[in-house]
C-alpha cells in the first residue's frame, strides 16, 4: 500500500492522476523488492471528513487480467480508476493505491489467453528503473505520468530529525578544555 495526505488540497484531475501514478509506482517498487506480483488493485481518493463540505471518499477495486508488478500497467489501471471516481468542485486531501491478492513469482497461475505471459523487455525495463532508484535511495528514474511539479506533495518543513535511523541527523557535541573544567555545548 502507498498513500499520503496532500500538502495542499487538490481539486484538479491532473494532480490526482500524478499522485496516484506516484503511489502506484511506489507500491510496485516494493512488490519487486519482495519478488511478488499483484492480482488486484484498490484505488482511493478522499476529501477531509472535517471539511464543511460533505464527505466524499470513493474507492475502486478490480482484478488485473494477470498477476503483475509492472509500474506502467498498474499506474495505467490506477489512473483509469481515478478518472471514474473524480468529481469537480471537491478538494481532495488524500489518495492511495493498495495492491492485493499477492503471489510469488513461482506461484503465478497462467491463463489460456496469454495475458500472464511474461514480457522479458518489461521486466528488464523495471529492473533498469529500480537500479538507480535503489542506488541513490530516492526516485531518480520515474514514470512520466508522475509529473514534475508535484504541488500535492506532503509538507515536511516541520518534520522531526531521524535520530534513530539516520547518522546525519544525530546531534553532535564538542568539548573545549578550559583549565580543569570541561565545557560541553
Amino acid at each position: 500500500m502507498s498513500s499520503r495526505s496532500f500538502g495542499t488540497r487538490v481539486d484538479k484531475l491532473q494532480d490526482l492522476e500524478e499522485a496516484i501514478s506516484y503511489h502506484a509506482s511506489n507500491a510496485c517498487e516494493h512488490l519487486r523488492r519482495q519478488n511478488l506480483y499483484a492480482n488486484a488493485i484498490t484505488v482511493f481518493i478522499q476529501n477531509s471528513p472535517f471539511d464543511q463540505a460533505p464527505y466524499y471518499g470513493p474507492s475502486c477495486s478490480f482484478g488485473m487480467p494477470s498477476p503483475t508488478n509492472n509500474s506502467m500497467q498498474i499506474a495505467k489501471a490506477a489512473i483509469w480508476a481515478v478518472r471514474k471516481m473524480y468529481q469537480e468542485n471537491i478538494y481532495f486531501q488524500k489518495a492511495g493505491v493498495l495492491l492485493t491478492d499477492l503471489v510469488p513469482a513461482q506461484g503465478q497461475q497462467l491463463d489460456i489467453f496469454g495475458f500472464s505471459k511474461q514480457d522479458n523487455r518489461s521486466q528488464v525495463l523495471m529492473e533498469t528503473i529500480d537500479k538507480p532508484n535503489k542506488k541513490y535511495n530516492k526516485p531518480i528514474v520515474k514514470l512520466a505520468s508522475e509529473g514534475t511539479k508535484k504541488s500535492w506533495v506532503m509538507r515536511r518543513n516541520l518534520k522531526s530529525p531521524n535520530y534513530t535511523t539516520d547518522w546525519n541527523d544525530l546531534p553532535t557535541t564538542t568539548a573545549l578544555k578550559s583549565g580543569s573544567n570541561m565545557l560541553c555545548y
